[in-house]
């Protein structure tokens, strides 16, 4: 198994080295880097921000409005999605809305956003609303796969209902809520980006981007794409392993073989 895991690393390196020997090559047979920069002068740029006090406070901004929409969603969605596992009426209720709101075209939000909000607001409404639906997703279906007598039992027992939730509930949906946190900030960072560029906060990466188009900038808005995958790499790698991978340890010790559900995106 451990050589199996070196091996898949070495493929993701590789994967890695491939796209940018592509990129290379696309960027030397064009040669114009107003169109396409190479990879050296994109990575030139991104070590020229990090040696500025303004990239900080520009990565700080983007961070702090993803996190907190991401994080009103997870607490509304865990709670709607519990709520409606539970009841199949709550389930009814909820059910078109959360329909309405994924097939919802992000640039629809984003516009009216603008309309409704502050700018600085923006992104952070656009990215609740987008994780949302994901959260409420996964958590509805990992209540599908939890054993139906256990339900049952706990109701024909009159289990309170703070011990049902963190003695069935939650252990059952440990999986559910890693993929739902994991797909859903990787939506997040993206539509994030989209509304910053459209809103144009005083702080923000988008409003980076957008600025260094008008500039025609090419290499800095590769630099700031370069950055924005790195974030969204790091929070990957992150809830990889502090939450799935724990849940693979704890799987292995009970034997179960059940697997998580995916969010939509």
């Amino acid at each position: 198994m451990k050589a199996f895991s070196i091996n898949r690393n070495w493929i993701s390196v590789l994967a890695i080295l491939l796209v940018l020997a592509g990129w290379q090559l696309a960027a030397v047979r064009i040669h114009l880097p107003l169109l396409l920069p190479t990879p050296g002068q994109a990575l030139k740029q991104v070590l020229e921000l990090l040696l500025t006090a303004d990239f900080w406070h520009h990565l700080g901004a983007t961070l702090g409005r993803g996190l907190l929409g991401f994080g009103m969603a997870l607490i509304l969605g865990l709670a709607i999605g519990i709520a409606a596992g539970e009841s199949k009426a709550v389930y009814s209720f909820f059910r078109p809305l959360i329909v309405v709101i994924r097939s919802t075209p992000v640039m629809s939000v984003i516009i009216l956003a603008l309309i409704w909000f502050r700018h600085e607001r923006v992104p952070v409404f656009v990215a609740f609303l987008m994780a949302f639906p994901i959260v409420v997703q996964n958590i509805i279906e990992g209540f599908r796969g939890i054993d139906h007598q256990l339900i049952e039992m706990v109701y024909t027992y009159r289990v309170g209902y703070k011990d049902r939730l963190l003695k069935l509930y939650l252990p059952s949906l440990v999986p559910f809520i890693a993929a739902a946190i994991s797909s859903g900030l990787g939506i997040t960072w993206k539509v994030l980006i989209a509304a910053e560029v459209l809103a144009y906060p005083p702080w923000g990466i988008g409003t980076q981007m957008d600025t260094a188009r008008v500039y025609l900038q090419t290499d800095k808005v590769f630099a700031w794409t370069l950055v924005v995958i790195g974030l969204g790499l790091f929070f990957d790698y992150l809830l990889d392993y502090l939450l799935k991978r724990p849940f693979r340890n704890w799987k292995t010790a009970t034997g179960d073989s059940s697997a998580p559900a995916r969010g939509h995106q």
